[in-house]
């Protein structure tokens, strides 16, 4: 009898003690499952993290090698919280080509030659000055692409003699790269100081120049020059 007590006693015991082995173990797996997943979760958020940088980098280079170049600043009075144009053009409205060396901003608004002109100095460029038969094409091409019947402004202007036509760097018009509808005849019935100031029009093909009131308000052609 006390010979089956104790086998009945260490058998309990050995129940037992495989009891607490099991639950150890079974405490342990799920610390290790627990922990796989942590680490799981961790690796795949690194992942992650890592394709947005390479995502990133890879588009800024992209962009960079896209632009070309940074527009110069020549304007020393420019507040820091007027637009300003980057490689990227963030937050500009505006419609904006490359070309040669150049970025050409059409504008989207209507303003007067003056108003037209500060804004591009204000982006730090001025109205486009058009020195070739490839650039005045280009232009055109590009208002013909993104609306044919309306007019822009360019950087020439008769106002200080007139029939003395100047590009907003005071140059002279060549008379020879000069691409006018008609002989720019100063008439305007709205206007007492006439037509002193050019526009270009995409639409109507080989001559595209016209003049007319400075007053009247046109969208405009800005041209920045780049590094």
């Amino acid at each position: 009898m006390p010979e089956n007590i104790y086998i009945n006693t260490l058998q309990h015991h050995n129940s037992r003690s495989t009891e607490k082995d099991q639950q150890k173990e079974s405490v342990s797996d799920k610390r290790d499952g627990v922990c796989m997943v942590v680490l799981l979760s961790v690796l795949l958020f690194l992942s992650l993290l890592v394709n947005a940088v390479l995502a990133y980098l890879y588009y800024t280079s992209d962009t960079n090698q896209l632009m070309g170049c940074e527009p110069v600043t020549n304007n020393s009075n420019l507040e820091v919280n007027r637009p300003s144009l980057s490689c990227t053009y963030k937050g500009l409205p505006d419609r904006w080509v490359q070309d040669k060396g150049r970025f050409y901003v059409f504008s989207n608004n209507t303003k007067d030659w003056n108003s037209s002109r500060e804004r591009c100095q204000d982006l730090g460029g001025d109205l486009v000055i058009i020195n070739s038969i490839e650039e005045q094409e280009f232009l055109a091409q590009q208002i013909v692409t993104f609306n044919a019947l309306v007019l822009h402004w360019i950087g020439l202007t008769d106002r200080q003699t007139e029939g003395t036509w100047l590009w907003v760097d005071n140059t002279p018009l060549n008379n020879n790269l000069s691409w006018w509808i008609f002989p720019p005849d100063d008439y305007d019935t709205n206007d007492p100081l006439g037509e002193d100031c050019a526009v270009l029009n995409g639409h109507i093909r080989g001559e595209k120049w016209g003049d007319i009131s400075c007053l009247k308000k046109e969208r405009s052609i800005c041209e920045i020059p780049c590094y």
